[in-house]
Formats: structure tokens, sequence, C-alpha cells
């Protein structure tokens, strides 16, 4: 199996998250962990050039620190009729973004403050949310993180790229 056939098996890893993470890319290929970070990258460069001329592109998910392969060069919600209503797009912002920062749970209090809103109301929302596979909530109730739909809906960089510029 040459270095791009076991790339491929590692990005197209099913579970969750789906796809490997950096140190399994270079467990996998043998790479030593100081220098082998730029072999990995220049083939996974490489790989994604190769594999683009056929629809398919490699893909960062920040908050489960994983790369996969995807399908499709433009990465974003749907605007027709399916996308969130403005005050579920606003509670999930606050949690994509609090997620971002501290990576993992997220307090639901945090979610509120930044919210503004009553608990109830932040927890409706997030139940919402939840029933989309946008977010998860903890058997505690007391928390919350990104669901496994996010990642693979919202291309990150660009998102908050955006979101700096206006």
């Amino acid at each position: 199996m040459n270095e791009y056939a076991i790339l491929i098996k590692l990005l197209t890893r099913t579970g969750t998250p789906i796809g490997a993470s950096v140190d399994d890319m270079l467990d996998a290929l043998g790479l030593p962990e100081d220098t082998g970070r730029h072999i990995l990258f220049k083939r996974l460069a490489s790989l994604h050039e190769k594999v683009s001329e056929i629809g398919l592109f490699v893909r960062h998910n920040p908050v489960a620190g994983v790369f996969y392969l995807d399908t499709s060069d433009d990465v974003k919600l749907q605007q027709d009729g399916t996308s969130l209503p403005d005050r579920l797009a606003a509670t999930l912002l606050i949690v994509i973004t609090l997620a971002y920062q501290e990576g993992g749970w997220v307090s639901i209090n945090r979610v509120r403050e930044f919210r503004k809103k009553a608990l109830r109301g932040v927890m409706d929302d997030l139940r919402e949310l939840q029933g989309s596979g946008y977010v998860e909530i903890h058997q505690d109730k007391k928390q919350v993180r990104l669901g496994n739909r996010v990642p693979f809906e919202i291309d990150y960089e660009s998102f908050f790229k955006e979101l700096v510029e206006s």
C-alpha cells in the first residue's frame, strides 16, 4: 500500500469523528513526530491536488482536530427553505464560537449569557438544534458541544473570515 492509499483510507475512516488526526497519520505513515509533520502536510497538499480533479477535497475539522475527505468544494448551509431560523442560527453561532475557542464541552450558562435569553429559551433552542444534529447536550444538561453535522456543513476557515470582514 503506498502513502496515498494509506492517507485515503485514514481520511475516509468512519466513526466519530470521521477522518484522522495528524498523530494518526504520522503513526500510519511511520513518520517521526518532529520532522514528519512537514512531510505529512506536503503529502496532504499533493493528495488534495490529485483528488480535486475528480471532485474530492481534503478538509480540516478544527473542532475534532481531524482531516477528512469531502466531496464538494462549496461547503455551506443550503439557502433554500431548510436554513435555520434566526434564533437558532444565533444560538448555534454562540456555541460554535465558544467551542472553537475552548474546544469540547461549553457551559450552557455561558451560551445563555451571550444570547441574553432566559435559560428556558436557550434550552429550547439547544433541544431543537440537537434534534437536527447540530449540537449535543450533556446528560447533566449543563454543557453542550457541537454535533456531528456542524463540521461537515460549515467551512470554519471561510466562516470566521467572513465574520471578521463583516
